[in-house]
């Protein structure tokens, strides 16, 4: 059934794609399409290196033709519209603006186009001389096979830290300039709180074997019964009363529609979700972060702030996710490596025992991971794109 939906889906997008080839013939002279810039994130929203870079391009280049890709539904649509031009993803126009852009932006590969998947897997049937940039969404550590230069078709690929782009470099097979060692532009945004806000953060990863289930399945996975189990648990019930703090608990964006699947017991515990959330305000506006595997652990390490990892059962993560790139979290992690809830309260209570600040070792790492840290992401990207 699947399938079949999305075949139809890839037919549609292939004969609105040859009527805006054959429309871009009469209208790539005029001013609207000349010399065009598109930027992006997944087209629905505006949270991330996208957003602040084309936010970066409004303020401090505003001659260049720049639009911002974004559904009408987005909760982030208007802040988008205060900045500059927007284009409703997947109208013919945004079929336009692909087809006649100079220069296509986005955090995500493809993400810039009208539909991820088809362009992904057949953009190769609509070349085109626009310079593509992949500015990334989170600083790599595994080895993404997607992310591989047999599987894309980009002209510069966005690293942060020497570690990553190393690997990237040694593993991923593109050849010598795509790769730009700039920085994330969300980077640019992020600051460390002078008073505690009495936050802890709760944001694990998805995984790739829950995507196509349905609610059932979903609560008798483990990842349901194990982050279940501790949002509800006495313990970390007992730890926040105690020291008067509250967790947030906002996983990955796939797994947001079963939040209504997970329970909550315990008035200091909050479930988010996208729409009442922002990623990088819930990162900033909290003192310690819990997740997994996601790479938000870096935004939190470029902030020096304290973290511990729940990692329930690594050898299935690997064996359905991702697998292991240049970052063992053991040796190189920011913080505690732990497998049970329980051993996750034992560890907050330690940080919170602390000041609230990372250990000395793990601090050291953090220092010495990341090629920058300033406030000048945005700009280094901007110049390396001029520079294709």
């Amino acid at each position: 059934m699947y399938k079949a939906k999305r075949l139809l889906i890839y037919i549609r997008v292939f004969f609105i794609m040859l009527a805006a080839e054959v429309a871009g013939v009469f209208v790539k002279r005029s001013k609207e399409y000349a010399d065009l810039w598109i930027v992006s994130e997944r087209g629905v929203d505006a949270r991330d290196n996208g957003y602040h870079f084309f936010k970066y391009l409004r303020n401090e280049h505003p001659e260049i033709n720049t639009v911002y890709i974004i559904s009408n539904d987005s909760p982030d649509r208007q802040k988008v519209a205060s900045l500059g031009k927007i284009v409703e993803y997947g109208s013919f126009k945004h079929y336009l603006c692909y087809v006649l852009a100079k220069y296509k932006v986005s955090t995500h590969i493809d993400g810039y186009s009208p539909d991820i998947l088809f362009f992904h897997k057949f953009g190769k049937l609509f070349p085109d001389k626009s310079k593509k940039v992949f500015l990334q969404h989170g600083i790599i550590k595994d080895d993404l096979g997607f992310c591989h230069a047999d599987q894309t078709n980009i002209d510069m690929f966005v690293c942060s830290a020497v570690p990553e782009y190393e690997y990237v470099k040694k593993t991923f097979g593109y050849k010598d300039g795509i790769l730009k060692l700039t920085g994330l532009c969300r980077y640019d945004n992020l600051k460390k709180m002078d008073a505690p806000t009495r936050k802890i953060l709760f944001m694990p990863t998805w995984r790739s074997n829950l995507r196509t289930c349905n609610k059932r399945k979903f609560t008798e996975s483990e990842y349901f019964t194990t982050f279940n189990s501790f949002l509800n648990s006495e313990e970390l019930a007992r730890l926040l009363e105690e020291n008067d703090y509250e967790l947030i608990f906002y996983p990955h964006f796939e797994v947001h529609r079963f939040l209504d699947c997970f329970e909550n017991n315990n008035e200091r515990v909050q479930i988010t979700d996208f729409k009442n959330s922002d990623v990088q305000d819930l990162l900033i506006n909290s003192d310690i972060l819990v997740t997994d595997y996601s790479s938000v652990f870096f935004d939190y390490a470029y902030m020096r702030k304290p973290m511990v990892y729940f990692q329930y059962n690594d050898a299935a993560f690997r064996a359905q996710h991702y697998k292991e790139g240049y970052f063992d979290f053991k040796r190189d992690g920011f913080g505690e490596v732990v497998a049970t809830g329980g051993e996750v309260v034992d560890s907050l209570r330690r940080i919170l025992e602390n000041g609230v600040q990372p250990d000395d070792v793990y601090l050291k790492k953090m220092n010495a991971f990341f090629k920058f840290n300033d406030t000048n992401n945005c700009q280094r990207n901007y110049e390396a794109i001029i520079a294709l």
